[in-house]
Formats: C-alpha cells, structure tokens, sequence
C-alpha cells in the first residue's frame, strides 16, 4: 500500500496499492564473499570461556577472611537503610 501525502494538495490524500512489486536482478557484484564471515565464527570459537587470571582473583578473594571490609558493609548497610525508610 503506497499512500501519497501533500498538504498543498486540495483533494487530501490518496491511498492507492500496487498488484507488483519490483524485483532487481541480482548482479555480480551483489554476492557476498563469506570467507570473512568463517573467519571470525572460527576466532569467536577459540575465545577461552575461563579467564584463568579472573578465576585466582576470585579465589583469593574468597579466601580472604576480612573480604569485603567493614567499611563497605557498613557503607551497603547505610544505602539499604536510606533506602528502606
């Protein structure tokens, strides 16, 4: 459906539809080459899912037994408080 709107127009507007629809021969030139595309589904599947050096500092961490410090629970439990009232 093709509808024309000109406010200049004295008549208002004008819907009308058409029965076919333009379809362009594909050219040459409108092939796409999908060896790039390989390429990176190829990079984007040797991307490790374990960053090693992410998984020690959470460890260390965990393991720490004065992690998270008094002052920043203190700090969440001062925002939750605020929040709360």
């Amino acid at each position: 459906m093709k509808i024309e709107f000109n406010p200049s127009r004295a008549t208002g507007a004008t819907a009308s539809q058409s029965a076919t629809k333009g379809v362009a021969p594909v050219s040459q030139q409108d092939s796409a080459s999908l060896g790039a595309t390989d390429a990176l589904k190829s990079a984007i599947n040797n991307i490790p899912l374990v960053r090693p050096e992410k998984v020690d500092s959470a460890r260390a961490a965990v393991s720490d037994t004065h992690f998270p410090p008094d002052a920043m629970l203190k700090a969440v439990a001062s925002l939750i408080a605020e929040k709360i009232q």
